[in-house]
């Protein structure tokens, strides 16, 4: 068995090599979680400077300054070779990073402008940030190696113990994670590795050997991260139970427990523990937790495990994959699939092991077997309920983290990635023990599916979202997008084309705006496109704010000649006011200055406000009029008047509002005048009067789409000469080029004049 597993686990180890480096490779540089800080630490090292201070963010470690140093000290060795003076030229901030775009969209998740200086082939600090990344491959490929021989104790089996190995090195999240810099594969591979010890511990014994290494191993964990800590008492139990099982007289049991014991706690602290004490000595602390909490993400108050529930999600996606800065995902229906092909495996293992646990609580056994009596198929080793305590623990500090820190990142979980790998292989092992078939088939289809995902990820997710827009000749774009625009712009952008889709959304939704940019010159000025949804009172119920290319080209990066297109999702609030049109403003400003560059058309007119085009907003839920004065009067092209609104006296020299309310029964193909008339029959001229396209303009006839009610205020000036007396107010809709008012009838007859009575207005004193 072992020698057939050592020649099929190098194969698996090079291939989780091989995608490693090709993540590696498509990350650009600090483009990972906290990378940027990682890195610092390291390099703050391999330049002679010792430790970060707690106290200070000289380092450039910001909160990482309080995290454990190993994975440091490692990266320091392999990262020193390398200079990266030239670290500022690549530390470029994109200013529109953290922009939430909505699904897998690629906006805006770049925190830093990559160019010239990360290309292929690699230089300066490109060089040596991938290199140092490097470190935690080597730390990956402990922790698969641990994986293996953690299921070598747990299932006695070559095959499972393969699967476990394969269920580590395909994961797709651990596959990114190793491949950069980050301290959370320093903590999987000496986590894992302390519950192989602990595994071996429980079946063969424990020698003294066995004891200095499991104080080594606890002590190296306690130098990876913090959570590591966790290693020390599963070992020291581990320990203890060892030592009681392999002496028979209860006197002789406690003494050399407590004596092994204590030998253990020794050699944990010596090797781990200077780092607590020296933190406590000079900062009065020995976990340095203060510096993650005292950051943006850090909670005021601890939050209750029921206010952790909308974060669970995010967990459980991030814990397959989440790329970039963990905002970079697959679409949701893979993580579903992933969850629904790994969870059933895991709850039929959990159940398996603690089946199998009370079985021996029943007979006596737990502390004294090296095995916990199992199925019929075999025997089930201690080392699984291990797994499963373990497991649990990793989880329980995971929340108990996110109680003081915004934290929902599923490879805080990765400490107990082995054991999750076991536990899925001994489910799948019970679901072969029911039908072989279906259990080759579910395997195939597991490890298939985490390869290929793990092995796409480099081009369809990581390159995909961090590359700069396909550049194109402007001839192309103009022959293929419309509506043109050629708006040219002082400093040497201009304008090529814009369009809007849809062209009507409810409040709520997003509306997307396709431009395509070309540059007349070089740019000296890194300018940012704003675009704007602007309405009646300058409202702005929807607004962007991006670098060009979505974050990854800035103007000063644009090679004149070319042309690229952008696509900037845009989302119009809820409050927006509705039903409205919306004009679609789309420009360049200096964020620095708040200046605009003087933008022209190409035939040299101002193009100021510059509005490309509009977009109709429609309320989130449906209207539901309730007009004071109902009607049903029908126009010609689909629109009805069913009532209106107004207060029927007032005095003269003031104004009356009236409210008309509108249905669109169909789609009127023209736009229109409402008008509102205070009138009397034979009268050459209205005595008042209110004429205007619906909405004041802001919502005309011809985007009005069946169903839509249309609330239409509209102000009458009572003139102060206006005698005491009572006078009729008519409405209707005409045509704005020859005035012509549209046919109305009401009951199936035609109105005189197509006017529509509204009642009497009293003029008093």
């Amino acid at each position: 068995m072992a020698r057939s597993g050592h020649r099929r686990l190098p194969v698996i180890g090079l291939t989780f090599a091989l995608l490693v480096l090709m993540h590696n490779a498509a990350t650009p540089v600090f483009e990972a979680p906290d990378e940027v800080w990682h890195y610092a630490y390291t390099r703050w090292i391999a330049e002679g400077h010792g430790l970060p201070a707690l106290d200070s963010d000289e380092s450039g470690a910001s909160q990482q300054a309080a995290q454990p140093p190993l994975y440091y000290f490692l990266a320091a060795l392999v990262s020193r070779p390398f200079s990266d003076t030239d670290l500022a030229d690549i530390l470029v901030h994109n200013p529109g990073f953290g922009y939430q775009a909505p699904g897998t969209s690629a906006d805006n998740k770049n925190m830093l402008i990559h160019g010239e200086a990360e290309r292929w082939p690699w230089r300066g600090s490109a060089l040596a940030v991938h290199v140092t990344r490097l470190t935690s491959l080597g730390l990956g490929l402990l922790t698969i190696l641990a994986t293996y021989g953690l299921a070598v104790e747990t299932t006695r089996s070559e095959a499972w113990s393969l699967l476990a190995a394969a269920l580590v090195a395909f994961h797709p999240q651990f596959v990114f994670i190793s491949s950069v810099v980050s301290n959370d594969a320093a903590a999987a591979a000496l986590s894992t590795t302390a519950l192989w010890a602990a595994a071996r511990m429980l079946r063969r014994g424990a020698s003294a050997l066995d004891i200095v290494l499991a104080g080594v191993i606890a002590g190296l964990a306690a130098l990876s991260k913090t959570s590591a800590l966790l290693v020390t008492p599963m070992l020291g139990a581990t320990v203890a139970l060892a030592t009681i099982r392999d002496n028979d007289a209860r006197a002789v049991r406690w003494r050399s427990t407590l004596a092994t014991l204590g030998a253990f706690a020794a050699i944990t602290a010596m090797v781990g523990g200077w780092w607590y004490l020296r933190n406590f000595t000079q900062y009065g602390t020995p976990l340095g937790l203060i510096r993650h909490v005292d950051t943006p993400w850090g909670r005021p108050e601890r939050a209750s495990l029921g206010q952790l529930l909308p974060e669970l999600p995010i967990v459980a996606r991030s814990f397959w994959a989440a790329y970039g800065w963990g905002h970079v995902m697959w679409p949701d229906p893979v993580y579903a699939g992933l969850w629904l092909g790994t969870a059933p495996l895991l709850v039929l293992a959990v159940f398996r092991v603690s089946q199998a646990s009370a079985k021996a609580l029943r007979h006596r056994e737990l502390a004294v077997a090296p095995f916990l009596p199992g199925a019929e198929r075999g025997r089930l080793p201690l080392a699984g309920l291990w797994c499963v305590a373990w497991l649990l623990a990793v989880v329980a500090a995971l929340l108990n983290w996110m109680q003081q820190v915004e934290a929902p990142h599923g490879r805080l979980l990765f400490p107990g990635l082995g054991a999750w790998a076991v536990l899925v292989s001994l489910g799948l092992r019970e679901v072969r023990g029911i039908h072989v078939t279906i259990a080759r088939t579910w395997r195939i289809v597991l490890l298939g599916t985490l390869a290929c995902l793990a092995a796409l990820a480099p081009g369809a997710r990581i390159a995909a979202t961090f590359a700069a827009p396909r550049l194109m000749s402007v001839e192309r774009v103009t022959d293929q997008h419309t509506p043109l625009l050629d708006v040219r712009y002082a400093g040497g952008a201009r304008l090529l084309s814009a369009d809007v889709s849809p062209a009507r959304v409810a409040a709520g939704g997003e509306v997307a705006v396709h431009a395509c940019w070309t540059a007349d010159a070089p740019i000296g000025i890194d300018y940012t496109v704003f675009i704007h949804l602007i309405g009646p009172d300058a409202a702005r119920p929807g607004e962007r704010h991006t670098y060009p290319g979505l974050g990854k080209l800035p103007t000063s990066a644009w090679v004149p000649g070319t042309a690229f297109c952008d696509t900037y999702v845009v989302p119009v609030q809820d409050w927006a006011p509705a039903p409205i049109r919306y004009g679609v403003e789309l420009g360049l400003y200096d964020a620095l200055t708040g200046n605009r560059p003087v933008a022209h058309i190409g035939d040299g007119r101002p193009f100021d406000p510059p509005i490309v085009s509009a977009v109709a907003v429609t309320p989130a839920r449906q209207l539901d009029p309730q007009p004071q004065h109902p009607l049903s009067v029908e126009f010609d092209e689909a629109i009805t008047l069913v009532g209106y609104d107004y207060v029927d006296t007032a005095s003269a020299g003031s104004t009356v509002r009236i409210r008309l309310h509108w249905k669109a029964t169909g789609e009127p193909l023209r736009d229109y005048i409402a008008f509102v008339h205070l009138w009397e029959p034979g009268d050459p001229a209205p005595l008042a009067q209110h004429d205007s396209e619906p909405r004041m303009g802001w919502y005309p006839t011809s985007v009005w789409m069946e169903g839509d009610y249309i609330p239409d205020e509209h102000t009458l000036h009572i003139p102060e000469e206006l005698p005491v007396g009572t006078y009729g107010l008519w409405a209707g809709l005409y045509r704005p080029d020859d005035g012509i008012r549209l046919a109305a009838e009401s009951s199936g007859h035609s109105l005189p004049g197509d006017l529509v009575p509204l009642g009497s207005l009293e003029i008093v004193r």
